[in-house]
C-alpha cells in the first residue's frame, strides 16, 4: 500500500501532552517545535545557528500512540509520523483560516546526541520567552 500523505517530524515537546475528551472519545494534543540547524564559520570556529522556529499542532488517536504521547514531557525530544489534515476555522475578525493537523500514528521518545540537547536547550529558552 503506498500513502501519498505522510508526514515526519523530528522535534521538541513546547508544552505537555493535553489529553482530549470530546464526544467520549480520547485523543492527546501535542504541539511539536522544529527548528533546522546549519554550520556557520565565525573566526575558525564553527557554531550552529537556527533558522526559523516552526511550531506544528499534532493530534494522537490510536491507543498506544497515545499512551506513549501521555508520558512525554514538555522538552522531550520526539518522533511523530502520520498524515496531514486541515481544518478551517473563523477567527476572532469572522475571516476564514486553515490550520494545518498532523494525525499521528507513530509518537516516540527520541535519544539525544549533545549537539541535540544544545539545540534542545536553546528550543526551551524560546518556549520560556513564549510562554513568559
Amino acid at each position: 500500500m503506498t500513502f501519498n500523505n505522510k508526514v515526519q517530524l523530528s522535534g521538541f515537546l513546547g508544552q505537555e501532552p493535553k489529553v482530549i475528551m470530546k464526544e467520549n472519545k480520547s485523543f492527546t494534543a501535542l504541539r511539536i517545535a522544529t527548528t533546522d540547524s546549519y554550520p556557520v564559520k565565525h573566526d575558525n570556529q564553527t557554531k550552529w545557528e537556527d533558522k526559523e522556529t516552526v511550531w506544528h499542532d499534532v493530534l494522537v488517536f490510536r491507543p498506544i500512540a497515545a499512551k506513549y504521547a501521555q508520558e512525554l514531557s514538555k522538552g522531550d525530544k520526539v518522533e511523530v509520523s502520520g498524515s496531514l489534515s486541515y481544518k478551517v476555522f473563523k477567527d476572532e475578525k469572522g475571516i476564514s483560516r486553515r490550520q494545518a493537523i498532523v494525525i499521528a500514528n507513530f509518537v516516540e521518545k527520541a535519544g539525544s546526541s549533545k549537539q541535540e540537547v544544545l539545540v534542545q536547550n536553546e528550543i526551551n529558552e524560546i518556549v520560556e520567552k513564549m510562554t513568559a
